[in-house]
């Protein structure tokens, strides 16, 4: 290896003794900084300390301090009796990739020899496009703009000016338990739902919880049930599971239950959302609810049961929980505060049975130890401070108003495409076609305007009969609905 027997020279290398930072440190910075920009180029040769000591009016040990620094890091080589070089490969440069010839077909592909797995497949199958910036009348999305950012803050500012050192520790993987308390009351009065607070099992939304699931329970290829159409998220966890989803249609009152026994009598899971079926509507009634859980004992299969939006029922009272009918640790129930709070809070909830609960807590901690620990502290106190169920009470009233303003705007401008009825409970509405359209061209038309109302038939495995549009509603406030109505008209016209 070749090295410059002059020394380099130092061009602009100044040290400022008013400055908190250690005069070691900026002599590491200064000599670093030229070092990477060029000034200093592989090879040569830095002055003896005994010269920096005396062109700076620094001590020795600072210069030894900083230069055995960039040596460890490999910016500087030292050979003995001849001085210390620049060194001729930098490690950032060993950080940085070559740009590609052609940039707009970088990582399109993957190289030959590096492909996904069998399992990587599966958790890619279902690709439903996800959309960066929020549109309108986009499912699944509650107002945010109503929510009490300001007692939210405040209570997170409490949190942290009163936190113990064990809460900056790993913890329970199972969740907070102060905040699985104040869940399990909040079921048990809202949702009839039995437990204690050792069956529940906080997860990142209802989707992990799903996932986490059909991990434990299922082998891969098993045969599970799901609703169709149904939700697609559940659709992408079950299949990323390496289920093998079997379709069963639905109607006014639900799963079809009859038939998905028929369609596969010994699948090994069932998923469900009877209290509000996703997004057709409709629930699941109290006979299908009994025959679904004498299946599952019988079959030794297990039911999950997503209750994502029965905080928002608008007319009469739902049906018990499936779990609360279940006498045979079959159910495992379901929650998200996505919808209710949020949908950056990724705070859901399992609770599962009794016999369960270790495993899923031991699964959980070996996915990723556990949810984020300051949003369950705030989540828990904005609960017991009763700041979540007033948040309810004023978002139902709200979403019951906007839903009306739709169903008369739809009424209104859109009657001769698209029939609608009222919904009992949720954030979304079902506006079935009432003439052929294609409601993929439909659908990419509406994007070009701002609104996204995605395809009844995308939320189906099998083609259907009649297709139709979703409508979220929850986030779009009464003139917005109007408004956009008309633009949905002049598309459809």
């Amino acid at each position: 290896m070749l090295h410059r027997s002059t020394y380099a020279a130092l061009p602009g290398l100044q040290l400022d003794r008013t400055l908190a930072h250690p005069l070691h440190r900026q002599l590491y910075d200064a000599l670093r900084l030229l070092i990477l920009r060029g000034q200093l180029s592989a090879g040569e040769r830095l002055p003896p300390t005994r010269t920096l000591c005396a062109e700076l009016d620094i001590s020795r040990s600072t210069v030894v301090t900083a230069i055995t620094q960039l040596t460890h890091e490999g910016y500087l080589e030292g050979t003995p009796g001849r001085g210390t070089f620049i060194a001729q490969a930098l490690p950032d440069s060993m950080l940085t990739t070559a740009t590609p010839v052609n940039p707009a077909l970088a990582n399109t592909r993957l190289p030959r020899q590096i492909a996904l797995s069998p399992r990587g497949q599966m958790l890619i199958q279902d690709q439903s496009p996800v959309h960066a910036e929020v549109r309108i009348f986009q499912p699944g999305l509650p107002e945010t703009d109503q929510f009490p950012m300001t007692v939210w803050q405040r209570i997170i500012t409490r949190i942290l000016k009163d936190h113990r050192q064990a809460d900056l520790q790993y913890n329970s993987a199972a969740g907070y338990l102060p905040l699985r308390e104040a869940i399990t009351d909040h079921v048990r009065l809202t949702r009839g739902v039995i437990c204690t607070p050792e069956q529940v099992i906080i997860t990142t939304g209802m989707q992990q919880a799903v996932f986490l699931t059909a991990q434990l329970l299922m082998q891969p290829n098993d045969k599970v049930l799901i609703e169709n159409p149904g939700y697609m998220g559940a659709r992408a966890a079950l299949w990323g599971a390496g289920a093998q989803l079997v379709p069963v249609p639905v109607d006014q009152d639900g799963m079809d239950v009859s038939a998905g026994i028929a369609l596969e009598p010994a699948a090994k899971l069932a998923y469900i959302s009877p209290s509000h079926q996703y997004p057709v509507g409709g629930t699941l009634t109290l006979a299908r609810r009994m025959q679904l859980l004498e299946w599952a004992d019988q079959a030794n299969s297990m039911l999950i049961e997503d209750d994502y939006d029965s905080e928002f029922r608008y007319k009469g009272h739902p049906l018990a929980s499936l779990q609360s009918l279940d006498q045979n640790q079959r159910v495992v129930y379901i929650g998200t505060f996505s919808k209710t709070l949020f949908p950056g809070l990724r705070l859901g909830y399992a609770i599962v049975p009794p016999a369960l609960s270790h495993a899923f807590a031991v699964a959980r901690n070996n996915i990723d130890r556990g949810s984020e620990w300051l949003s369950q502290l705030a989540l828990n106190a904005f609960i017991r401070e009763g700041h979540f169920v007033r948040h309810i009470r004023r978002m139902r009233t709200l979403y019951a108003q906007r839903q009306q303003v739709l169903i008369e705007a739809l009424q209104t401008d859109c009657a001769p495409w698209i029939s609608v009825e009222p919904a009992p409970a949720g954030l979304h509405l079902l506006g079935r076609f009432k003439v052929d359209l294609d409601a993929e061209a439909v659908f990419n038309a509406l994007l070009d305007v701002g609104i996204s109302a995605p395809p009844l038939s995308r939320y189906s495995i099998t083609p259907l009969a009649r297709d139709g549009l979703v409508f979220g509603y929850a986030a779009v406030d009464e003139g917005t609905i109007r408004a956009s109505v008309k633009k949905i008209r002049k598309v459809l016209e």
